[in-house]
């Protein structure tokens, strides 16, 4: 296939996911679409005419990005985009219900104080533990290496926090000013410890899953609108953190100049750089990993201290090219999909692309038969896994980003699964009008209740009278 129709399927698989937000109420193949057309397509577009250049790999002793390697690595992104959308779709046959405003109001009294106390302690802890990993980085000590990732992780307990907030004050449970009050000054806090250079993909992270929090009230077509605002934001606000590490950049065109140019030209999303660089790695210079790359996912919790021999995860720290000693890092990611082809190539994709749209089309299918409030925290949290997730990389690593983000939410989940995982109440689909007839229907019976309750007196009074009813 050649650009212009790889460009235009995955400009079909956008629409099909507005025809799917509109029709299942799920946006969820529309931010994946969305996103994937962004860091796909629109960078081969822009790096072809001259908006931008391809990333550089000479550095590591890599062939250059060329156009024919560029096309090679687009055509397995697309493939893999299809595969994992129509799995998910396919399994996904039933709209997702419109969430009423209130839930359980003993979960909420109960979840309340201790959500908003722990966002206000981890403000302070998140600042101690960047300063704690910034000194040891200054005394020489490598970040991939000697420094605890769990330490380096840390800080992403803010993306759970800031969900859980949003989903509190989403469903009622911050019923007074105060609580209110506080609630914004944690976000605040939040904000202003994830809105940087370094941290921007944690603020991309926790503001998916809130605009997929507070949007699940509205009806299909007021949350498209809504997500398409909070995706153009998104994509300005990443821009813009992108540009504060350019000081001389800034200096020269000016910070909203350069944060247009970043964004136009497709400058923090090359991926698909990254996917050339995998392809010259598997299988010449590594074998392929036939799902070890997964099975890294299990073993990379351990600390190193307690079990000095574990493997290193990562392609470049795999072949050696990235160790304690060089102080740097790749820059360059090639997808969920470029991992899927390190573990088997064109099989890999395929089947990997397929097993991944299954699993997510059943966590959502699941999230229909529970209690709202943990069916939209679930659906804001694999939204929001998205966005490492189609970045790619060290897959391994990605998934401890999504671990260390969405622990206080998974542990939220598990303390309360008798309640959250519950039979939910018959809700209305979002795509159809039963609600309506059915509020109708409420009506027309209190009416006749009234009215018979009413005409009763008066009989009695006619029959007394004799007189006629009209009379």
């Amino acid at each position: 296939m050649n650009f212009g129709t790889l460009a235009s399927l995955q400009f079909a698989l956008v629409l099909a996911g507005v025809y799917w937000m509109l029709k299942k109420n799920d946006e969820f193949p529309l931010l994946a679409s969305m996103c994937l057309l962004y860091i796909a397509s629109y960078r081969f577009w822009a790096v072809k005419v001259g908006l931008n250049i391809p990333a550089d790999l000479s550095n590591f002793g890599f062939a250059p990005v060329t156009y024919d390697r560029s096309l090679s690595a687009l055509r397995y992104i697309v493939l893999g985009e299809l595969s994992f959308l129509v799995s998910y779709m396919a399994l996904r046959t039933r709209p997702l219900p419109l969430v009423p405003a209130t839930t359980d109001f003993p979960l909420l009294n109960w979840l309340r104080p201790k959500v908003i106390f722990t966002g206000i302690a981890s403000l302070p802890l998140v600042l101690l533990v960047r300063g704690s990993v910034t000194n040891q980085t200054t005394e020489g000590r490598s970040m991939g290496f000697e420094v605890s990732s769990y330490l380096i992780l840390l800080p992403l307990m803010l993306v759970g926090l800031a969900t859980l907030l949003l989903c509190l004050w989403r469903f009622g449970g911050l019923p007074t000013a105060a609580w209110k009050f506080a609630a914004i000054l944690c976000l605040c806090g939040l904000f202003h410890l994830t809105f940087s250079s370094a941290g921007r993909f944690q603020f991309l992270g926790w503001m998916t899953a809130g605009s997929v929090v507070l949007s699940s009230a509205y009806k299909p077509f007021k949350r498209l609108a809504l997500l398409c605002v909070v995706g153009a934001l998104g994509m300005a606000v990443f821009a813009f953190a992108g540009a504060m590490r350019q000081e001389f950049a800034v200096q020269e065109f000016g910070m909203k100049k350069l944060t247009w140019i970043r964004a136009f030209s497709a400058e923090d999303a090359n991926m698909l750089d990254g996917f050339v660089l995998l392809q010259q790695v598997y299988p010449s210079l590594l074998p392929y990993g036939h799902g070890r790359e997964h099975l890294e996912v299990l073993i990379r919790p351990i600390p190193r201290k307690i079990w000095p021999g574990k493997p290193v995860g990562g392609y470049m720290n795999k072949l050696g090219l990235i160790t304690a000693n060089d102080g740097f890092t790749l820059g360059i990611s090639p997808t969920l999909f470029g991992s899927l082809y390190g573990e088997g190539a064109l099989a890999g994709v395929l089947i990997g692309s397929i097993l991944y749209g299954i699993a997510f089309g059943s966590v959502v299918n699941l999230t229909r038969k529970i209690q709202p409030f943990g069916a939209v925290l679930i659906r804001a949290c694999l939204c929001a896994s998205l966005v490492p997730l189609l970045r790619g990389g060290d897959l391994p690593g990605i998934y401890a980003w999504i671990g260390m983000a969405f622990w206080p939410c998974f542990l939220l989940l598990w303390m309360k699964r008798k309640t959250l995982f519950s039979p939910a109440q018959p809700v209305v689909p979002a795509a159809s009008n039963t609600a309506d007839e059915a509020s109708f229907t409420e009506f027309a019976a209190q009416f006749a209740r009234k009215t018979e309750k009413k005409s009763a007196p008066r009989a009695i009074r006619t029959f007394q009278s004799g007189k006629p009813p009209d009379e």
